[in-house]
């Protein structure tokens, strides 16, 4: 029964994930299902309040560089660690970047991180998720971090009380932009406060290995 919820959520993930990022990269119809396996082996549903906030209703803004820790009302600090690009990827079509991010909970009640609902993009001032939800930028930080033997994951969880968690935040990105930004809601269905986090590109750190 486990391993069929596992794979459900699987396939549900790998669905949404393919149904957002089509209209920027396609569906591609050559499946790699264990390297998908790898990328979603289950996924974390974040709580939804009866009445989350109306979408619509503006929140405020936080900006940060990579490297910055930002203390948002003080329930919460957040560092962009780093940003590296993996270089093991087509170039002419693509640009995968991966945000290795530090979540710290500072209240006495848990809090939600997750990839699919707490991360956004803006790319040349356009706001999308689509970057954040793709499968082929999943399946290349999986291969990044086997290689470099790191058990490092998207962030897929909730945050328990005083706890510190480490994660990424994977981004199908185009091969060329003015300005990028990692946009994370803390709360999302409770507030639309966010935290913007610049993403020069003078600032990436570059992986050149292959990844296989």
């Amino acid at each position: 029964m486990k391993q069929i919820r596992q794979y459900a959520a699987m396939v549900f993930a790998a669905a949404l994930t393919c149904t957002a990022a089509f209209s920027m990269t396609g569906c591609k119809s050559n499946p790699a299902p264990k390297a998908e396996e790898e990328a979603y082996e289950s996924v974390y549903t974040p709580e939804v309040p009866e009445n989350p906030i109306n979408e619509d209703i503006p929140g405020s803004e936080q900006t940060a560089k990579i490297g910055e820790t930002v203390n948002y009302d003080n329930k919460l600090t957040v560092t962009l660690d780093r940003a590296i690009e993996i270089d093991d990827v087509n170039k002419v079509e693509y640009r995968v970047i991966l945000c290795e991010m530090t979540v710290v909970n500072n209240t006495d009640k848990k809090i939600d991180c997750q990839t699919l609902t707490h991360f956004k993009m803006k790319i040349d001032g356009e706001l999308t998720v689509n970057p954040v939800r793709d499968v082929s930028a999943a399946v290349v930080a999986r291969k990044y971090y086997s290689k470099i033997g790191s058990d490092l994951k998207s962030f897929n969880q909730e945050v328990k009380p005083g706890e510190t968690v480490k994660g990424y935040v994977y981004i199908y990105a185009p091969t060329k932009w003015d300005e990028m930004k990692l946009i994370y809601t803390p709360y999302r269905y409770y507030s639309n406060d966010t935290i913007e986090f610049d993403l020069p590109e003078e600032q990436l750190t570059h992986y050149s290995e292959k990844i296989g």
